[in-house]
């Protein structure tokens, strides 16, 4: 069993830059999460784990989103794509069901190329090769509906596995690896803190607690960790960092803001925190 893992949640730019602030204030009061034994992510928080995982400290990587020093992932997720993802999201009171209501969904975008997904996602990786640190990236099989963690171990090269976890439906069409068709953890749940069900110690940071419509929430999840014996904490955004974030999760314009707000929490957080990470 892995001592202590560092679970990172999905929502786009401002997750982004809100989880990179909480760790930010976490490091200044003497907690720093970069140590994990473990570090997964969903979507948005593949590409910090995977920073992470690669040296990054949470100071540098909160600087360059306060200061605007590197250019974001840059897409429009138009409103027709919002309805199609919500129509498949809502068509359903089982969680499974809704999954597989988002994979059918995923395998109609034959308009897009899966190269496109290697375009947009390749720039944000620090590096196109595994760390050593473990890294799981969560990704759900849009033919099956089942999820995975992909890993070192996974016999696929990282491009692939981190494309996978960001494929959101219906934007980009799902990324084939082997047998299966993978798309975007977070149609399953924003932050699959359940899957790190291995680890002694877990800290998640999930920017949205849960997804619309049947989705586990991460409180949810959180809770069955430690019913199960694992000593978990959940870090959510609290109302002032929610109007920080607006309505778009993709407005990059709202970085430095919800940076700021996540440094914020991580500050207030950390004694908190503490008594999971260090006990």
């Amino acid at each position: 069993m892995a001592d202590k893992a560092l679970v990172l949640g999905g929502g786009g730019l401002t997750a982004y830059a809100w989880q990179i602030g909480v760790l930010a204030g976490l490091a200044d009061a003497g907690v720093d999460l970069g140590d994990a034994d473990v570090l997964a992510g969903t979507s948005a928080g593949s590409l910090l784990a995977l920073e992470l995982a690669n040296g990054s400290a949470p100071a540098d990587l909160y600087a360059e989103q306060v200061e605007r020093k590197r250019a974001m992932l840059d897409v429009d997720f138009t409103l027709a794509m919002t309805v199609k993802y919500l129509w498949a999201a809502l068509g359903s009171r089982d969680p499974r069901t809704v999954v597989k209501r988002i994979g059918r969904l995923a395998l109609t975008v034959r308009d897009v190329p899966e190269t496109e997904v290697f375009e947009a996602i390749g720039p944000q990786l620090p590096t196109h090769t595994w760390p050593q640190k473990p890294v799981r990236l969560f990704a759900v099989d849009a033919l099956t509906g089942e999820p995975t963690a992909f890993t070192a171990d996974s016999d696929v090269d990282l491009l692939h596995a981190m494309s996978a976890t960001c494929a959101l439906p219906p934007l980009f069409p799902p990324v084939t690896i082997g047998k299966g068709r993978w798309m975007d953890g977070g149609v399953r749940s924003t932050t699959n803190a359940d899957l790190v069900d291995d680890c002694a110690r877990v800290v998640v940071l999930a920017p949205i607690p849960k997804a619309a419509g049947a989705s586990p929430s991460a409180v949810t999840q959180v809770h069955t960790l430690t019913a199960n014996g694992t000593r978990a904490t959940l870090l959510t955004p609290d109302r002032q960092a929610r109007r920080a974030f607006g309505r778009n999760p993709l407005d990059a314009g709202r970085i430095p803001v919800a940076a700021r707000e996540g440094l914020r929490q991580g500050t207030a957080q950390a004694d908190h925190t503490r008594t999971v990470w260090h006990a």
